[in-house]
């Protein structure tokens, strides 16, 4: 009998473990669920330090700029109109292995540009340097100046048309360095006629291309003159006669080496008769800048 109920009694304890147990121990599939259950409800602000417990989310041009750091200060600081989101140009990446064709890899120009410079001139690269700094990579002037008369026609007319000393020299002799670069005159000029200022001052008679076409206002002070013809500038400021007074530019109108006639503004101060004796004004009256008159 003491038997018997020590046997009921060890399998009464084994079947209230059994149904405890079968209480409390989480089953697979219940610790699979209460842990997406906890990451539903996590806060957008907590960041768990396992990285497959986190939200993936794009790539951005600060990412991108951790490993291609040269890159992103060229764009930050030359990039002009290139300023863009990597992935505005570069839909895909990371995608390069050998043996495939680089072209495929990066974004064509004209996907943006169009043929901007016409069908001619389809190589991009080969005068905008740097794709990221479009503008400030146009530093290749031995290729350049190859085709500077094909972009610049207006230019290449000019100085065909009317030509100077300026013809003589390659478009890279001035415009060095960069295209677009712009020099001092006194690069070349160092001693101008008159003080230099800045380019406006000479280019206000002198056109670039054509420099001896030589145009100025009705304003423009017998100072500007002085410089290369400073000896009728000499006599015009030494006499009393009212020629004096004026500006060189009112008898030497708008274009260098205009010469008036005296009857344009005097008419015919003498009678036909006295006129026809003499072969013109200047043989009484001598040089227009230093006027005499009959008897002094």
């Amino acid at each position: 009998m003491k038997v018997l109920k020590k046997t009921l009694s060890i399998l009464g304890m084994f079947v209230l473990v059994a149904t405890v147990w079968g209480c409390v121990e989480p089953s697979t599939t219940s610790l699979v669920t209460s842990t997406v259950e906890a990451r539903t409800v996590k806060s957008d602000a907590e960041v768990s330090t396992n990285p497959y417990e986190n939200q993936v989310v794009p790539l951005t041009t600060l990412d991108c700029a951790r490993c291609h750091y040269p890159v992103f200060t060229t764009i930050r600081d030359k990039g002009g109109k290139h300023q863009l989101e990597c992935q505005f140009c570069h839909e895909s990446f990371h995608t390069y292995r050998p043996g495939k064709d680089w072209s495929q890899e990066v974004p064509d120009c004209t996907n943006c540009h169009g043929e901007i410079h016409g069908d001619a001139f389809m190589d991009c690269l080969s005068c905008h340097g740097n794709a990221h700094a479009p503008i400030a990579g146009l530093t290749n002037m031995v290729t350049l100046e190859k085709d500077c008369a094909n972009c610049h026609t207006a230019q290449k007319s000019e100085i065909t048309t009317f030509p100077s000393a300026h013809g003589m020299i390659s478009c890279s002799d001035c415009h060095h360095t960069q295209h677009g670069n712009i020099p001092n005159c006194v690069e070349c000029h160092e001693e101008p006629h008159t003080e230099f200022v800045d380019n406006t001052g000479c280019m206000g008679c002198h056109p670039v291309h054509s420099p001896t076409q030589i145009s100025y206002s009705d304003d423009t002070p017998n100072s500007s003159c002085q410089g290369c013809h400073e000896e009728i500038t000499s006599h015009l400021v030494n006499t009393t006669k009212r020629h004096a007074t004026l500006q060189c530019a009112f008898c030497h109108t708008q274009t260098h080496g205009t010469i008036q006639q005296c009857q344009d503004c005097h008419g015919l101060p003498h009678s036909q008769a006295m006129l026809s004796k003499f072969n013109g004004c200047l043989d009484c009256h001598g040089d227009p800048h230093a006027l005499v008159f009959p008897g002094e």
